[in-house]
């Protein structure tokens, strides 16, 4: 079965994480400091929301669907859309999704009712492809 994570992302040399989890009031899944030693070619700093770690934390961060996942995170981002359009326009921002697929056929799907709650945020979808028969990767 294909599942798919989903993150909202922020980056930029100038960006500093903590300063957008206090003002968004919302934990991220991941940070990542200017010049990390995490990943030299992308010397930005990193902050990334899935919305699962301020919930519940026995929620999966895989999904069946993509809209599911995507339909997740929107539903905790749009609240704070005025705050993240407001103070963090300069930095490059955008959903990065990874699609783990268990045979090369299939498709995935989005509604146009997503469509539109993604184009709110003016942004960039990036779906990356990975091919995995580890069908136990994302349980907790």
């Amino acid at each position: 079965m294909d599942t798919y994570t989903v993150e909202f992302r922020m980056e930029d040399l100038s960006l500093i994480p903590s300063e957008i989890t206090k003002i968004l009031e919302l934990n991220p899944c991941q940070t990542r400091d200017i010049n990390s030693h995490i990943n030299k070619r992308n010397p930005n700093a990193l902050w990334a929301y899935d919305g699962i770690y301020f919930d519940n934390d026995s929620l999966a961060y895989e999904w069946k669907t993509l809209e599911e996942g995507l339909s997740f995170v929107l539903d905790k981002l749009e609240p704070k859309l005025h705050l993240i359009e407001s103070n963090f326009s300069m930095y490059k921002r955008y959903f990065w999704c990874a699609h783990f697929q268990e045979s090369f056929d299939g498709n995935t799907r989005v509604s146009p009712n997503l469509l539109k709650r993604l184009a709110n945020f003016n942004t960039e979808l990036i779906i990356n492809n990975y091919y995995s028969d580890d069908t136990h990767r994302g349980d907790r």
